[in-house]
């Protein structure tokens, strides 16, 4: 036996000294009071009366020495904190004890508990094996968690309150000095673990069904808003009828059930219709199913309603003839006389201002055609030095951007482009002479892209990059994406729970619950752990998207498999382990005889 709170030598002699003295108290003689009585004869009379004493009234006092003695040491072993030893867990140095936080450990066992528990249970012994060494604890999702200490109440108090929550993709929690590193897991993620790390497995085969992808991609099909992917898989033993619900909104779009044999996996494609509400949620349910995380996928469809455009400008027959043949438009023009910010972001995506622009930045996204170069807010207070246009400029080199990219620049003409001064403009085009062609911000609280020429100096409307750009321009603005990517990267319609990096605009994450996730900066990448599946939000400046996060991954739902016995250092927890230390049963005890003991001396059956 070892103890948490101690060393080894000082928890003995603790017991040692707490038994001694309940026995030396219980052994203490109290004199008795002094009484006057006018006559000894009756007291002799008793005294005189010669009665055979019962078994229980010979060895009641033995029986009450005992249980001051079990009292005295229940309370020293709460305080000293015993436990088993870890086979490797006691160290005298630094100890970090490890949880894997993948989803599949909220998987049901056999008897009723999840893996989790019976990790955080496994945790317990460690903590109180660990004979007073210094003791850090850690998740694969949230990394260090608390710690080095020897305070065994935080480290109690840190494991009540962490939950399973992906952290597949996070760096592995490293403790400077560690002479001991325990990982306890159910191997279902597949990770690379250093020799030297001692691997506990929680891994008890179970059935299960679950979403292992759903993904909505762009459709041809006139008056469809996007193509939902599925597949469900059964990894059971047996096969068993699965019923498949999906709900678009609050409205119930599909239900049926259908038969899986084991190890099978079902594929559809679902058409979603435009005009719907955008989140759409995938429900499965099967009689042997032990984990919950995997029954719901969720998909944002961003096409389900058209984007709302307001065009602002004089002459703006151009953008009407665009936009007349997009469905995907919704577009309402109004001469500048008209514009009132307050009114255009209520009912708006974005904006488009043709030759012409506001004294102050619109409070949405904006795209703006040659604006005037002396308007305030894109000079940025600087005045333009003259010369700084370029006249008959070409646009020589294709464009990387997502605004530009995929524009043909060699079939453009231009007669005139302009120089805007603003600090936060990044030029994403530009000509052989360096000058911009098409600007974007999208620094913290705006997003623009500046077409530096017009319609009217340029044969932008017949050139075959015109679609092109403006196509990309909208969808970069009402439809954006704040996923941290490679330059030409398609962002992920959604990601899985963990360590998840956005764009360094990123300035607000809202969950399914509607709280706000932690952010952490770092340079020009905002990081979040993202725990649980769901429909997420991200606010950055002006601009607003939705995406989603899945489990989505057959390695997390095919419970019947693990990694964790690839070598000789997998320990098997057992199961049905207690869910609490040592210490908290020591006190329940010493508490129960305490009661005990007054009880049967409040009815003289015990003294």
């Amino acid at each position: 036996m070892t103890f948490g709170a101690v060393p080894g030598w000082l928890g003995w002699l603790i017991l040692a000294a707490a038994g001694t003295l309940a026995v030396r108290l219980f052994l203490v003689k109290l004199r008795p009071p002094r009484m006057f009585i006018p006559s000894l004869l009756l007291w002799r009379r008793v005294l005189d009366d010669a009665r055979e004493q019962t078994l229980w009234e010979r060895i009641r006092r033995a029986v009450s020495l005992v249980v001051t003695v079990l009292i005295a040491l229940a309370l020293a072993l709460a305080a000293v904190r015993p436990g088993r030893s870890a086979g490797g867990g006691q160290s005298s140095g630094r100890l970090l004890i490890v949880l894997d936080s993948s989803l599949s450990m909220e998987a049901a066992t056999g008897r009723g508990e999840t893996r989790w528990a019976r990790a955080v249970a496994e945790a317990r012994r460690l903590f109180a094996s660990s004979s007073g060494a210094e003791l850090a604890l850690a998740t694969t999702a949230d990394g260090l968690v608390e710690g080095p200490t020897t305070d065994l109440a935080l480290l109690e108090s840190a494991l009540d309150r962490l939950r399973p929550g992906g952290g597949d993709a996070a760096a592995w929690p490293r403790l400077t000095g560690a002479s001991a590193v325990h990982f306890i897991t159910d191997g279902a993620a597949a990770r690379t673990i250093d020799a030297a790390v001692t691997v506990h497995t929680v891994f008890e085969p179970a059935d299960n069904v679950g979403i292992t992808a759903l993904e909505v991609r762009p459709s041809l099909t006139p008056g469809t808003a996007g193509d939902a992917y599925l597949e469900v898989g059964n990894y059971a033993a047996a096969a068993q009828k699965v019923r498949l619900r999906v709900t678009r909104g609050g409205v119930e779009a599909l239900d049926r059930e259908f038969d899986m044999g084991p190890s099978e996996v079902m594929r559809q494609v679902i058409p979603v219709p435009q005009g719907g509400d955008a989140a759409l949620q995938v429900v499965v349910e099967a009689p042997k199913n032990a984990l919950e995380a995997d029954d719901t996928a969720f998909a944002w469809v961003a096409r389900s309603r058209p984007i709302a455009v307001t065009v602002v400008g004089d002459r703006t027959e151009w953008l009407r003839e665009a936009f007349a043949r997009d469905p995907g438009v919704r577009a309402t023009f109004m001469a500048p006389a008209n514009w009132t910010a307050e009114a255009a972001a209520a009912r708006t995506d974005l904006v488009i201002f043709d030759r012409w622009a506001p004294i102050e930045m619109p409070a949405v996204p904006a795209l703006l055609f040659a604006p005037p170069a002396a308007t305030p807010w894109l000079t940025g207070g600087d005045t333009v030095a003259p010369g700084a246009d370029e006249r008959r400029p070409r646009w020589e080199v294709p464009g990387s951007h997502p605004v530009v990219q995929g524009v043909d620049p060699f079939t453009l003409t231009i007669e005139h482009a302009r120089t805007y001064t603003r600090p936060s403009l990044v030029p994403v085009a530009q000509t052989a002479k360096g000058t911009a062609l098409v600007y974007v911000d999208e620094s913290l609280g705006s997003r623009v892209v500046v077409v530096t020429f017009g319609v009217h100096e340029s044969n932008l409307t017949s050139a075959p990059g015109f679609p092109v750009l403006l196509g990309n321009a909208l969808e970069w603005l009402a439809r954006p994406s704040f996923f941290a990517t490679a330059p030409g990267a398609t962002p992920p319609a959604s990601v899985r729970p963990g360590l998840v990096t956005f764009t360094r605009t990123v300035q607000r994450v809202t969950g399914p619950d509607k709280a706000p996730v932690a952010l952490t900066r770092v340079s020009d990448t905002v990081f979040a752990v993202l725990k649980h599946p769901g429909l997420y939000s991200v606010e950055a400046g002006r601009a607003r998207d939705t995406f989603a996060v899945n489990v989505a991954d057959p390695q997390l739902s095919n419970l019947t498999r693990t990694s964790a016995f690839a070598s000789t250092r997998g320990r098997p927890v057992s199961a049905g382990s207690s869910a609490w230390a040592w210490w908290v049963y020591c006190a329940i005890a010493a508490f129960a005889l305490a009661v005990a003991e007054w009880w049967t001396w409040q009815r003289r059956i015990t003294v």
